[in-house]
């Protein structure tokens, strides 16, 4: 008598695990499935602007970094000298022309009393506007002193991550010289390229997945290529999508729609070369599948509207 008690409590779950499942034709995603390079919207390569030696690198390669981090520095002493000079030029420079204000002023006032000839009075003019000129060009010299003294300090121009490393420490840098490469994570994108036969459908549906994940924003570009016949689709990459610049990536696009079954994969017994799935009266059917979609499958045969099968 026990025994038959164990045995009737251990198939008991078995009885409360089965499942039924009643088929409905539904609406299901033609789907082109492509492959996409991912970019990202800002990359870029950060250039020396003054020369000198490189003084110190502060990030490597994978480092993540804020717009206006310093990255590299490159030694200063010369910039630093060179604005030093351009001061002292425009200091002198505005000594000058305090003193011939002053000179035309008095000038002025000794030929308007024709103390002085009018000759007098065009050459402190002239030594004026010269003052004047001289306090121009040296406020110019100091500005661009000073910018030179700035680019010592190169900055992230955004935040990102380095993707390359390209001086060390004791280098000796001309403007132009790349020192670091960088890219915003955030602003990852892919291009596709649609056969342009498909375009309008997919414009019309503007539905696709980037592995798997809905992307932000697509962009239909307004022209085709005449060579390739094909039209180009960029995909914004959402922020949990895991990709890197230079990865390729399974994009699907939608361009129709057809009536179909969806069955749970549990459902889903293979059998060597055989897919199954179970009915309400026991019986066993062969399968052909077609697409996933997240947890379920497609049957394009073996199967009908309205028919139970069951799990478990």
């Amino acid at each position: 008598m026990l025994r038959y008690l164990l045995l009737l409590a251990m198939a008991l779950p078995a009885f409360a695990q089965t499942q039924t499942l009643t088929l409905t034709e539904q609406p299901l995603p033609e789907l082109l499935q492509l492959q996409g390079l991912v970019e990202a919207r800002n990359s870029a390569t950060v250039s020396a602007q003054t020369s000198g030696r490189v003084a110190e690198v502060r990030v490597d390669v994978g480092d993540t970094v804020a717009a206006g981090d310093v990255i590299v520095r490159i030694n200063s002493i010369e910039q630093s000298q060179a604005l030093d000079r351009a001061n002292a030029n425009l200091a002198a420079s505005l000594a000058n022309q305090v003193q011939a204000e002053g000179d035309w002023q008095r000038v002025s006032s000794l030929v308007a009393r024709k103390l002085l000839p009018k000759a007098d009075l065009d050459r402190a003019r002239s030594a004026r506007d010269n003052a004047d000129a001289a306090v121009k060009a040296a406020k110019a010299a100091a500005a661009t002193a000073s910018e030179q003294l700035s680019y010592t300090a190169i900055r992230a121009p955004y935040g990102g991550v380095v993707s390359a490393r390209l001086v060390e420490p004791g280098e000796l840098v001309q403007p132009g010289t790349a020192l670091m490469s960088g890219f915003d994570p955030a602003t990852l994108r892919v291009h596709v390229e649609l056969p342009q036969q498909l375009a309008a459908s997919a414009r019309q549906f503007g539905w696709a997945r980037v592995a798997g994940k809905v992307p932000t924003a697509l962009l239909f570009f307004p022209t085709a290529d005449s060579l390739s016949g094909t039209v180009r689709l960029r995909l914004a990459l959402a922020a949990d999508t895991q990709a890197l610049p230079g990865q390729w990536l399974a994009v699907s696009v939608k361009v129709g729609e057809h009536q179909g079954l969806l069955v749970p994969k549990d459902f889903i017994v293979q059998q060597g070369e055989l897919t199954l799935v179970k009915m309400q009266d026991g019986s066993w059917r062969a399968v052909r599948l077609g697409g996933t979609f997240g947890e379920e499958v497609e049957v394009l045969s073996g199967l009908a509207g309205g028919e139970v099968i069951v799990h478990g």
